[in-house]
C-alpha cells in the first residue's frame, strides 16, 4: 500500500543476509523485483529472510488486469462511480487514472493523494511515471471541514476564514484550477470516478449518489475479526447510499502486494542462499520443498548467525 517497498542486503561480520520484505512480480515494475533477486544471487548470501504471505497461491491477476476490470465497471455504470483503494498506493491510483482516460471520465482524488502526486513531481525519475495533481484527467476533491464553510457566502466568510479550516498543506489545493467540491460531483455524476476512502464515507452525505451509480473496492479482504466488523459497517453505509445491493455484494477489483508460490520459488532459486528463513507467512511448510536448508524461527526465538 506504499509508493515503493524495499528489500535489503545486510552485510555483517557473522554473515550476509537478504531480506525480501513484500515482493511481487505482477505489479507495474516487475523488473525492479527481478533486479533485487539477481543482486541477492550475486552476493553469496548466508541467509535469506523470505516472505510467503501467498506462497500457497499459484495464480494472480496483474495490475494491468485491475486497470481493465475497472474500465469494464466504469463503462457499464450510468452515473457516479465511487471507488476506494489504499490512499498511498500510487500504482493503483495509476490503474484508475488509465481507466478514466479510456472511458472519458475524470478521476477525483482527495487532497492526500494530490499532495503525494505533487511530491513525486519533484523527482526527475518519477515525475513522468505518475500524473501531476493538475493533470487534465484529474480533479482534486476538497471536502467540508469542521466549520463547514466551504459552500457559504464568500461575501460573509472570506477566503482567509475558509482556508483557516484546513491544514497548511491542504490550503493550496483550494486555489487549484482543477479543484472540485461536493457540488461539482453532485451536479455531474456521469463525468466522474470519485475516490472515497473508508474514513471519508461522510462525504457521500453531501455528494448524494444517484440511482444507477456503482462502487469499486480495490483493497485487501479482511483477515481478522476487527477488519471484518469494519467491513460490515462500511457495507451498511454503502447500502444506505444505494451504491451496493442489500446483500452487500460489491465490485472487488484488487491484486495483492505479495507474490504467489511460483513467484516466491523464483525469488528463492534466484537468491541461492545457504539458509532460508520464512517470514511473514502462515504457510511455513510450503518452503520445505523449495530449499534444502530451511530454518523456521518461532515468535520470540533468537537465531544466532554463525
Amino acid at each position: 500500500s506504499l509508493p515503493g517497498v524495499y528489500g535489503f542486503l545486510i552485510h555483517t561480520s557473522e554473515g550476509d543476509i537478504g531480506y525480501t520484505a513484500d515482493i511481487r512480480f505482477h505489479g507495474r515494475k516487475p523488473d525492479d523485483s527481478q533486479k533485487f533477486v539477481d543482486r541477492c544471487g550475486a552476493e553469496n548470501l548466508d541467509y535469506l529472510l523470505c516472505e510467503g504471505t501467498r506462497i500457497n497461491k499459484q495464480d494472480s491477476i496483474t495490475e494491468f488486469d485491475v486497470e481493465s476490470k475497472v474500465t469494464d465497471v466504469v463503462n457499464n455504470t450510468e452515473n457516479l462511480v465511487v471507488c476506494t483503494y489504499p490512499t498511498r498506493d500510487l500504482d493503483r491510483l495509476l490503474s484508475f487514472y488509465n481507466s478514466v482516460k479510456a472511458t472519458g471520465r475524470t478521476l477525483v482524488i482527495d487532497t492526500k493523494q494530490a499532495y503525494l502526486l505533487k511530491l513525486f513531481q519533484t523527482s526527475d525519475q518519477w515525475k513522468n511515471f505518475y500524473p501531476s495533481p493538475q493533470d487534465p484527467n484529474i480533479k482534486v476533491f476538497v471536502s467540508r471541514k469542521s466549520w463547514g464553510l466551504l459552500d457559504k457566502d464568500p461575501e460573509i466568510w472570506t477566503d482567509g476564514v475558509i482556508q483557516a479550516d484546513y491544514k497548511n498543506w491542504e490550503r493550496e489545493f483550494l486555489d487549484y484550477p482543477n479543484y472540485v467540491d461536493y457540488r461539482d460531483i453532485t451536479a455531474n455524476q456521469k463525468d466522474f470516478v470519485f475516490y472515497c476512502s473508508d474514513f471519508a464515507l461522510q462525504n457521500l452525505i453531501d455528494v448524494k449518489p444517484m440511482e444507477k451509480s456503482s462502487y469499486i473496492r480495490s483493497s485487501t479482504e479482511p483477515f481478522n475479526d476487527e477488519m471484518k466488523l469494519d467491513q460490515e459497517r462500511i457495507k451498511r453505509w454503502l447500502i444506505h447510499f444505494g451504491l451496493i445491493s442489500d446483500d452487500g455484494a460489491w465490485n472487488t477489483v484488487h491484486v495483492s502486494g505479495h507474490g504467489t508460490g511460483d513467484q516466491i520459488k523464483n525469488v528463492i532459486d534466484g537468491a541461492d542462499s545457504n539458509t532460508l528463513i520464512p517470514i511473514h507467512t502462515q504457510h511455513e511448510d510450503h518452503f520445505d520443498a523449495l530449499h534444502n536448508n530451511v530454518k523456521k524461527v518461532s515468535l520470540n526465538e533468537k537465531l544466532e548467525l554463525s
